[in-house]
């Protein structure tokens, strides 16, 4: 067996503990623009309805589209809902529009066999919801709420999966993801 001295072993530790950290603080951040979709049909492999449930067995149904910027902390963008009971009734349909980017949690991009520019990531968004229910169209409700886009592309951290929630302030808590497939794509 070959000897090998301990200054290799220290700098060979030392070397791989920086790749590491330069791995993870590059995936943890990006300036670039992006995209954002959710049930939009935009990666068609990947279209499927996007939908998040509530502790009450309600779902919330939604498609999303947009851009954001996480160093300038801006996003546009927006689209629909319908929000259901548990047993499938139609509660209310609406639209909402992106008025404040509060975060985005880089994962990077490709892999899977995907094209390098569909990345992952988790971007949190506040919202502002028009909702009309179904038992009168002609009411209109207004909310504000906070959107949770996450695509698991890239390297995301255990415990956050595919798609969306979205917390409507004193209303509802759509806290759990359960169908879809979201997505960042950078621009």
């Amino acid at each position: 067996m070959k000897r090998i001295h301990w200054s290799a072993i220290v700098v060979a530790g030392l070397l791989t503990a920086l790749l590491v950290n330069v791995t993870t603080a590059a995936a943890g951040t990006s300036t670039a623009p992006f995209g954002y979709h959710a049930g939009d049909g935009f990666a068609p492999p990947l279209a499927a309805p996007d939908v998040a449930m509530a502790d009450n067995g309600d779902t919330l149904t939604l498609t999303a589209t947009g851009t954001l910027q996480a160093g300038a902390k801006m996003v546009s963008g927006g689209g629909t809902f319908v929000h259901r009971a548990a047993d499938g009734t139609v509660l209310a349909t609406g639209t909402f529009s992106a008025t404040q980017l509060l975060a985005f949690e880089f994962w990077g991009c490709g892999g899977g066999g995907l094209p390098s520019f569909l990345c992952g990531g988790r971007a949190s968004i506040a919202v502002h919801l028009v909702a009309h229910p179904a038992a009168d169209p002609s009411v209109t409700l207004e909310h504000d709420g906070v959107l949770q886009i996450t695509c698991d592309l890239g390297t995301p951290p255990p415990g956050h999966p595919e798609g969306f929630t979205l917390n409507v302030k004193d209303v509802i808590n759509f806290n759990k993801s359960v169908s879809g497939n979201t997505v960042f794509n950078r621009l």
